[in-house]
């Protein structure tokens, strides 16, 4: 059985789903919205019965998690790294990501606890920055630009990102079992955003890098208030956070100490 995180239910829930706001509006905006439905319905699908199956865990790690635990610093990393392209100014360099780590490790360190109330605040400030950019992007989209079209091999890319945030299935709640809802919400946050960026931005475009930051910039209110780029920066550099501690605090929780080891080696067998 995992350690008890000290998380709530609805803490995880919404560190996972503010984590999802990295692979979600920095991958799947970028493909074309029939693949990013069909990922986004089979991940959902795929970790809500993985959380159906929580309760049922064994007792002792098994060997698929010592293998899988390399991954998740790993793509705490390389989350670090996407972070610093949230601004352009800071694209590429070394410093942002070096702090964003710094920092995902000092909280992981701490406890998820913390970052579970962190997270809790943040799934708000996240939403409603990203929700600005989509809504009052909403009056430029073209209808003809969303026909069905573009690369199949885009499923697999948003089937695997969608996946990261179910690293939170790894921390185990204080009571009850993980909630559902953040897979789901993530697959419609990414349908909504592939929607958007793919009915507004020519098919190039859409399919650049920086296509979320593209749209950001050409949304205006009333004409008047434009700029907008500046919020879809911020909300990517706090998911790109959250999604580092997510990670590193799956793996503190998954790290075996020497009477895990012992029980695993020894007698865990027989548990499991």
């Amino acid at each position: 059985m995992n350690r008890r995180s000290g998380l709530s239910s609805r803490q995880l829930g919404a560190l996972a789903l503010s984590a999802a706001g990295l692979p979600v509006f920095r991958v799947c905006c970028r493909v074309s919205w029939p693949w990013v439905l069909g990922g986004g319905i089979l991940a959902a699908a795929c970790l809500s019965g993985l959380t159906l199956l929580a309760h049922r865990r064994a007792p002792c790690p098994g060997p698929a998690t010592f293998l899988l635990l390399p991954l998740l610093p790993a793509g705490a990393v390389y989350a670090a790294w996407e972070a610093s392209f949230s601004f352009p100014e800071t694209a590429g360099g070394f410093l942002l990501p070096a702090m964003v780590l710094v920092l995902a490790i000092w909280a992981a360190s701490v406890g998820p606890e913390a970052a579970g109330r962190c997270a809790g605040l943040l799934l708000w400030i996240t939403g409603a920055l990203y929700g600005t950019v989509l809504i009052f992007s909403l009056p430029q989209i073209r209808l003809e630009r969303l026909r069905p079209d573009g690369d199949p091999s885009g499923l697999p890319r948003v089937f695997l990102a969608l996946l990261t945030p179910g690293a939170a299935l790894l921390l185990e709640p204080e009571e009850g079992r993980p909630p559902c809802w953040p897979w789901w919400a993530s697959a419609a946050a990414a349908l909504a955003a592939s929607l958007v960026c793919g009915g507004i931005l020519s098919a190039p475009l859409a399919a650049e890098r920086e296509a979320f930051r593209t749209l950001a910039r050409g949304v205006s209110v009333l004409g008047v208030i434009r700029r907008f780029e500046a919020l879809g920066n911020g909300a990517m550099l706090m998911s790109a956070f959250c999604l580092c501690v997510l990670l590193l605090s799956a793996f503190r929780a998954q790290i075996p100490g020497k009477e895990r080891l012992k029980n695993y080696f020894g007698k865990s067998q027989k548990k499991c």
